[in-house]
């Protein structure tokens, strides 16, 4: 295990900034993810922890010494690529051998290891057969055991479950999950699949054209981001924007259209009246509601779409903006029903609109 800091990391290619002034600790054991989408610095920060990419700027500190001179195969990081690269001549006895054969270790230790990372990995019985012999799945495994059969102290994995389908992805977050945890190897994954982020890691950060936009929880990330842009990209999809009335009781008015809602801040909300807001709230937390109340707001229903596991509405006539409820509950609701809507105020976020306001 190891402890990892980053020191104001920045990585410029010409004029483009893919990594701009990054600071992060990480703790002995610790799983952070790096959540973004295409272009926003998580690959890039990862080759740079590699020793791949050169940093423009910065420092990179494994256990308090700085590596950035390191060169990669000395540097004791195992790599997950997003492709598993497995050598498609090797068997998978082979191929997870690949990393300590380089080491010039022992025959009888080299087959010890494997032995037993195969073991954690499912892969007993199957050390005989090649890459194209086996599942998408079953080359993932190997993949993953060769990362870690070096006995890194920093694993890195890329996008490690891009390329599987729905059911496996869910069964392999798990055992990556069990087995980071039972080596106690210090883990950075990047993802682009906030669901994937906030099952596997102990920490999220989200990024955004380079920079860190929110470093927190999986529960923090998930129920609390910090900005419009981290709840976009967290799957919030109700937006409203209003004006905001003075706050009272932990409650802030918030006027949307010809309707107000009542967010639940207890005054740590850092808005004062008559500023432009953005409200957001995730789908699952509007819930039906039986009769009129406060938060409770009627509209008409334009879509009915049963999910499985949700019933997703959009209903227009509540406020300017479409409202997008998923009910836990399978209900029908056909086109141009009215339905009454209710929003916890603690489950509304608020955030200034800085945009309107810098118009104004």
């Amino acid at each position: 295990m190891a402890t990892l800091e980053l020191q104001h990391l920045t990585k410029k290619f010409g004029d483009f900034t893919a990594v701009d002034d990054m600071n992060l600790s990480v703790a002995e054991g610790e799983m952070i993810a790096l959540l973004g989408g295409s272009g926003c610095g998580k690959t890039t920060t990862l080759r740079m922890i590699a020793g791949f990419t050169e940093p423009f700027s910065g420092t990179i500190l494994v256990d308090g010494k700085d590596v950035r001179s390191i060169p990669p195969y000395r540097r004791n990081v195992g790599i997950f690529f997003q492709n598993y690269a497995l050598f498609p001549h090797m068997t998978v006895f082979e191929n997870v051998a690949f990393g300590l054969k380089l080491q010039k270790l022992p025959k009888a230790e080299i087959r010890e290891r494997v032995e037993n990372m195969l073991s954690l990995v499912k892969l007993v019985g199957l050390d005989r057969r090649y890459p194209r012999e086996l599942s998408g799945g079953q080359q993932q495994r190997v993949a993953l055991a060769r990362a870690m059969v070096t006995r890194p102290t920093i694993l890195l994995l890329d996008e490690p479950l891009s390329n599987l389908y729905a059911k496996l992805r869910v069964e392999m977050q798990v055992e990556i999950k069990r087995i980071q945890k039972e080596l106690g190897i210090t883990t950075i994954i990047v993802t682009h699949d906030h669901e994937e982020a906030v099952s596997l890691a102990d920490r999220v950060i989200v990024m955004n054209a380079g920079r860190v936009q929110q470093i927190g929880t999986p529960q923090e990330i998930f129920d609390r981001p910090v900005s419009p842009f981290v709840a976009d990209f967290m799957g919030f999809s109700t937006f409203l924007h209003g004006v905001a009335g003075p706050e009272e009781n932990g409650l802030l008015p918030v006027k949307c259209g010809s309707h107000t809602l009542h967010v639940r801040t207890d005054g740590g909300a850092d808005i004062a009246p008559g500023d432009a807001c953005v409200l957001t709230i995730r789908s699952e937390n509007i819930a039906l509601a039986k009769e009129p109340g406060d938060n409770v707001v009627s509209g008409q229903v334009r879509t009915s779409t049963y999910k499985g596991h949700t019933t997703r509405l959009e209903v227009t006539g509540c406020f300017d903006e479409t409202v997008y409820p998923a009910l836990s509950e399978y209900t029908e609701h056909k086109e141009g029903e009215t339905v009454q809507l209710y929003f916890p105020p603690e489950r509304i976020c608020v955030y200034k609109d800085e945009k309107k306001m810098e118009d104004q």
